[in-house]
């Protein structure tokens, strides 16, 4: 496209309507979205200045790619959700190809958790890609290890066959049988059969 064109295309989107809110976030919005996105940070665990300042540098550059080349309404969401995609993405780097999409969301709840301590530093790049400060298994390990819960082996065990004795179901319908003749206040035929017999014995 000619840049002309892509500048006047910008200018559109990024112009007030009607004195009102532009239309849609453009790059200098970081400055709104940055407080926010801080805290979003810190809500994760990111508590040193340094893994921040990293962080922060990664999801700006996000940010003012997806503005300029997206039709994006809300800088602060646009931030946050560049944020969250970030760590996704470094997760599935970590944990491998062959880890489905599910246990990814496992493997976050795991390391927002604390369960891994360290990953903050090998998330901002601050410690080397695939370990840690205190120098155990590589990250990655780590993570799936937490993340991904051992499966026992299969045991069967036989059963024995059982005869199924359907006696509720028989004394149900004699209750409800019952139930019905005391309603109706009739005497069954099979109740005088047996009073008539039980007269003649007499």
């Amino acid at each position: 496209m000619d840049p002309a064109v892509s500048a006047q295309i910008a200018d559109a989107l990024h112009t007030p309507f009607d004195g009102g809110e532009p239309v849609a976030a453009s790059p200098a919005d970081w400055g709104q979205a940055a407080p926010r996105v801080a805290r979003y940070l810190r809500a994760l665990g990111v508590r040193d200045r340094r893994d921040s300042e990293l962080l922060m540098a990664r999801i700006r550059d996000r940010f003012e790619h997806r503005v300029e080349t997206n039709l994006v309404a809300s800088a602060v969401e646009t931030g946050i959700e560049e944020a969250s995609d970030l760590l996704d993405e470094w997760l599935a780097t970590e944990l491998g190809s062959d880890v489905p999409g599910p246990m990814r969301g496992v493997a976050r709840a795991v390391v927002l958790s604390g369960a891994v301590p360290g990953w903050v530093g090998v998330w901002s790049g601050r410690t080397p890609q695939h370990g840690d400060q205190s120098g155990n298994r590589p990250i990655g390990e780590r993570i799936r290890a937490g993340s991904l819960a051992p499966v026992p082996d299969l045991a069967p065990l036989s059963m024995v066959t059982q005869r199924i004795d359907p006696c509720c179901y028989r004394l149900f319908r004699r209750l409800a049988r019952r139930l019905r003749w005391a309603r109706s206040g009739s005497i069954p035929g099979s109740v005088q059969r047996r009073q008539a017999n039980r007269g003649r014995s007499v």
